[in-house]
C-alpha cells in the first residue's frame, strides 16, 4: 500500500504565499465533517492576490504577482484588431483558426482578434503562439458562437489526430482534450464578449464517452471576460501543460454551464462574479456536480469561487446536485526531484457567493471520480489507485461566508 506526503495545513500555506492574516466580520455558518467551513483566519489567506502572488515550477515558486484586474482586457472599444474574423469575408479571415495560424511564429506582441457576430463551427487549436486576445464588440456573448460537437466517445480513424496541439492518434475515439471546441494551449490567452460551446449530442453514446469540452486551457495568466461556456460533461477544462507547473486563471463577469464536472482540472483559478448553472435534462443517479478539482496535494492553492452564484433549470427530478468532488485523475501524481510523491487531491473554496436550492445543503461533497474514494475533510482514506491500495490525504474542499437556500446553516 502506498501512502503520499502530507498535505500542508492551511494556516502554512497562507504564509507561504503571503495570504494576509486579516479576520471577516459576520455570522459563519458552523463548520461540520460534511460540509466544513473556513475559519476567519483561515479565509483571509484565500484571496485572489495570494492565489496569484507566485508562478513557476511548484517546487521552486517564483514571486510573480499578477494582477487580471488591473491589467485586464479593458474597453475592447479601444483595442486595435491585428486580425478581423468574419464568416461572410469582409474580415481578414473567414474563420477563427485561419486567424491563429497567421500569426508570426516569432511574434512576441499581443495579436488582438476581433470576431464579428455569427456562428463559427470547428476545433480551433492555439499553441505556442505570442498572446492573444479574442474578443467580440457587443456586449452581448451570444452575438459570437464558437461552437463544434465533438465528444470523447465520438469514433475516428485511428490515424486522424484527435487534438491538433498534441497530434495525438492511435486510438478510435478522441477522448476528452481531443472533444474541445477551442484549444489554448499558449500563456497570455484572453477571450472577451464571446461563446464558446460543445454542442455534442450525449444521446448517440449515452452510456461512455459523453465528456465534451468547451474550453481547454493549458496556459498561464488566462483572463475570460463576459463570456458563456456551454456544454454538459466537461464544459471547461483549465489545467496546465504539464502537472509540476503552475497555470493561473482569471474568469470574470461570465456563464459557465454543464452537468457533470462542468469546471474541472487542475489550473489555479479564480471565479469572479460567475454564474454556474446546473442541467438536469440528462438525468443521472446522483444528479450532477459541479466542479471536479485535481490539484496535486503539492500544490498550494486551487480554484476559488468570489461573489458568484449557483444555479439551475427546472430540475423536473428534484434531485439534488453536488458543489463538487474531487478528480483522482490518475494522470496527475507528481514526483518530486528528491524522489517524493504527491497524490492529486483537488483543492475548492468557495466563498461570499449565492448557493441555490438544487444544491444538497446536508452533503454538497460528493465521493472522488475516478477512485471513489468517500469524500472526508478530516481523514485520510484508503482506496485503490490504478492497480494499488493507496492512502490519499483528507479533502480539500472548503466554504466560507455562503448565502441563499442551498448554503450552510448559520
Amino acid at each position: 500500500m502506498k501512502t503520499y506526503q502530507k498535505t500542508l495545513s492551511l494556516a502554512v500555506l497562507a504564509t507561504l504565499l503571503g495570504g494576509c492574516a486579516t479576520s471577516l466580520e459576520g455570522p459563519i455558518a458552523t463548520s461540520t465533517a460534511k460540509r466544513p467551513q473556513l475559519s476567519a483566519d483561515q479565509a483571509a489567506g484565500h484571496t485572489m492576490a495570494a492565489y496569484f502572488a507566485k508562478g513557476g515550477s511548484i517546487e521552486a515558486l517564483v514571486a510573480d504577482p499578477w494582477d487580471p484586474v488591473k491589467n485586464g482586457i479593458g474597453d475592447v472599444a479601444k483595442l486595435k484588431p491585428t486580425f478581423t474574423v468574419a464568416a461572410d469575408g469582409s474580415g481578414t479571415h473567414k474563420t477563427v483558426q485561419a486567424a491563429i495560424d497567421a500569426i508570426p511564429k516569432n511574434a512576441t506582441e499581443r495579436v488582438y482578434v476581433l470576431v464579428k457576430p455569427g456562428v463559427y463551427r470547428g476545433q480551433v487549436c492555439m499553441k505556442d503562439t505570442a498572446p492573444v486576445t479574442i474578443y467580440g464588440l457587443d456586449s452581448d456573448p451570444a452575438k459570437v458562437v464558437i461552437v463544434n460537437n465533438i465528444g470523447a466517445g465520438t469514433k475516428k480513424d485511428k490515424e486522424v489526430i484527435a487534438n491538433a496541439c498534441e497530434g495525438r492518434k492511435g486510438a478510435d475515439t478522441y477522448g476528452t482534450s481531443g472533444s474541445s471546441t477551442f484549444l489554448a494551449y499558449a500563456d497570455g490567452f484572453q477571450a472577451k464578449n464571446l461563446t464558446i460551446s460543445n454542442d455534442y449530442d450525449e444521446s448517440v453514446n449515452p452510456k461512455s464517452g459523453t465528456q465534451a469540452v468547451a474550453l481547454n486551457t493549458r496556459g498561464d495568466k488566462v483572463i475570460l471576460e463576459n463570456v458563456r461556456l456551454l456544454g454538459n460533461q466537461d464544459t471547461l477544462m483549465m489545467k496546465s501543460l504539464n502537472v509540476g507547473t503552475i497555470a493561473r486563471a482569471y474568469v470574470t463577469n461570465s456563464y459557465i454551464e454543464g452537468d457533470v464536472d462542468f469546471v474541472f482540472s487542475r489550473a489555479l483559478a479564480v471565479f469572479d462574479k460567475v454564474e454556474f448553472k446546473s442541467l438536469t435534462n440528462r438525468g443521472g443517479a446522483e444528479g450532477g456536480f459541479v466542479f471536479a478539482p485535481s490539484h496535486p496535494q503539492s500544490y498550494p492553492y486551487g480554484f476559488l469561487v468570489l461573489n458568484s452564484k449557483f444555479t439551475s433549470d427546472a430540475n423536473k427530478d428534484g434531485k439534488k446536485i453536488s458543489l463538487g468532488r474531487a478528480w483522482d485523475d490518475s494522470g496527475g501524481a507528481y514526483i518530486a526531484k528528491d524522489g517524493s510523491k504527491y497524490l492529486p487531491n483537488g483543492m475548492l473554496v468557495i466563498r461570499s457567493s449565492y448557493i441555490g436550492a438544487h444544491i444538497d445543503a446536508e452533503s454538497p461533497w460528493n465521493k472522488a471520480a475516478s477512485t471513489n474514494r468517500p469524500f472526508d475533510s478530516e481523514k485520510a482514506q484508503t482506496v485503490k489507485f490504478g492497480k494499488e491500495d493507496t492512502t490519499f490525504p483528507a479533502n480539500r474542499l472548503f466554504e466560507f461566508h455562503n448565502s441563499g437556500p442551498g448554503a450552510a446553516a448559520k
